[in-house]
This record gives structure tokens, C-alpha cells and sequence, in this order.
């Protein structure tokens, strides 16, 4: 299991995969799962996406 030491509100990048590049917002921690709830902007939208811990990094 992931490690819970992310939170709501903390700002996250994506280093590599198919979100490579992008910042967002945590909005939920699934620390059962080790999920993030995400939100990111791509052209001028909000969109939501569930990322795993070992997926993102602080920006």
C-alpha cells in the first residue's frame, strides 16, 4: 500500500505516463487504495482523474 502523504489541496505533478507534464489539485485521498482524486485544467476545463500514489509528485 501507497504511502498517505498527500492531502487535499496539495498541488501534485505528473512525471511520466499519458499525464506526463500535468499539475492538479488533490481533492480525495483513498489511502485504502492508494488513489488520489485529482483535479487539472486541459483547454480551459476542469477535469477529474484518479491517480495512484507512486504516479505523481509534489510540483
Amino acid at each position: 500500500m501507497g504511502s498517505p502523504k498527500f492531502a487535499p489541496g496539495d498541488v501534485i505533478y505528473v512525471p511520466q505516463g499519458p499525464f506526463t507534464g500535468v499539475c492538479g489539485v488533490v481533492r480525495e485521498v483513498n489511502v485504502a487504495r492508494s488513489e488520489l482524486r485529482v483535479e487539472v485544467a486541459f483547454s480551459a476545463r476542469r477535469h477529474g482523474l484518479t491517480v495512484t500514489f507512486d504516479e505523481v509528485e509534489w510540483a
